[in-house]
């Protein structure tokens, strides 16, 4: 194979491998509870029916999120319901909507989730070519061909959305603060995959503190 021929084989897999890499990254998000807050005096209380409030400007986003929410709860043997039926877009959502909103029910905590901020995070994907191996510097004729190969074929950036989710849930009875926590999704494709991820995360700390029970 000639000079140019490998060349162009190099270069077509350092293609190959940032686009699988942008692939991978693009399709597979992760979310993370980042710090997680309790009311300590309220250790061994449960909340059974729960009404569910994500606040966004995109009505599809919000009946998307409470839809998703309160499906994972009824599947945990929680009863939950949500608030874009009795809270329709165009209504504020305020303590004095909402009070009057769930006035005769059985609900006795409300859940509310709204986004904190999208950061742009920019990472960088060594070469192929680039592996550390402290043994490469011990020898000047090993060290010359290592570093050759990934400083003339450098590797690539990436660059990626995280959004960082705040969700409370709150004691109707009261209307005092119970639970807090926020979340971050690196890397999402769709608003699913950040609902979907996120709300299996609270409903798992909600049950190890004991605010919901499964069944």
């Amino acid at each position: 194979m000639s000079r140019g021929s490998t060349g162009s084989v190099k270069w077509f897999q350092r293609i190959i491998l940032a686009a699988a890499g942008l692939f991978v990254l693009a399709s597979c998000a992760q979310t993370k509870l980042t710090s997680s807050w309790m009311d300590e005096t309220r250790v061994g209380q449960s909340f059974n029916h729960i009404l569910i409030i994500g606040i966004s400007d995109k009505k599809h986003n919000r009946r998307l999120f409470e839809e998703v929410f309160t499906k994972q709860l009824t599947a945990a043997g929680v009863e939950s319901a949500v608030s874009y039926v009795i809270l329709p877009k165009g209504i504020e959502i305020s303590r004095d909507t909402v009070t009057a909103a769930i006035k005769g029910g059985n609900i006795d905590a409300v859940i509310v989730t709204h986004m904190v901020d999208i950061e742009k995070v920019t990472t960088y994907h060594q070469s192929m070519n680039y592996r550390a191996n402290r043994g490469y510097y011990n020898n000047m004729y090993g060290y010359y061909p290592h570093v050759y190969g990934y400083v003339y074929e450098p590797g690539y950036y990436t660059q990626h959305d995280v959004v960082t989710l705040e969700t409370n849930l709150y004691e109707v009875s009261s209307e005092k603060l119970v639970w807090s926590t926020h979340s971050r999704t690196f890397a999402p494709d769709t608003a699913l995959e950040v609902v979907d991820e996120l709300v299996g995360l609270v409903i798992k700390n909600l049950a190890e503190k004991g605010l919901i029970t499964k069944k």
